[in-house]
């Protein structure tokens, strides 16, 4: 009884320890501009960031055209980006991957995978700090900040 207990909560712990870190599909941008959002300097920071920009179904959004992130052989990922106003004050990134199957079955990503954050957010996050659009993370982040 008590080794399968021991072997059960140790199998347990191990699989929690290995477990990927997830990461949410967006994140805020606090800007200094009077109570529009600077769309023109979005769009320029998109750009510089290396995405194409394409038409958006709302007005005050940016948005990008989908972009290869990665290619195995049975799907590749691809990654869309947009930004949106939140408030008067701030924008948030939302980022919208996909896996793309050979036979054409797309399957939404559910969060971001350390792999795929490090090739799209670490650029935005550059381009964004140089159009003064700066990164105030996700709610989770400033809710664990709020509870210290």
């Amino acid at each position: 009884m008590h080794k399968y207990f021991f072997a059960g909560l140790f199998f347990i712990l191990a699989a929690i320890g290995c477990s990927p870190a997830l990461h949410p599909l967006y994140r805020d941008f606090k800007h200094n501009h009077s109570n529009s959002p600077p769309l023109r300097q979005i769009e320029l920071a998109l750009m510089e960031a290396g995405w194409e920009l394409t038409d958006s179904p709302s007005p005050n959004a940016v948005s990008t055209v989908e972009r290869e992130i990665r290619n195995w052989f049975l799907y590749k990922v691809v990654v869309q980006v947009e930004v949106v106003p939140v408030g008067s004050q701030h924008v948030r990134l939302f980022v919208h991957p996909y896996r793309v199957y050979v036979t054409g079955f797309r399957s939404k990503i559910p969060f971001l995978k350390p792999g795929i954050r490090r090739r799209i957010v670490h650029d935005i996050d550059r381009a964004f700090e140089s159009h003064n659009l700066i990164e105030i993370g996700t709610d989770m982040s400033r809710d664990r900040i709020r509870t210290r």
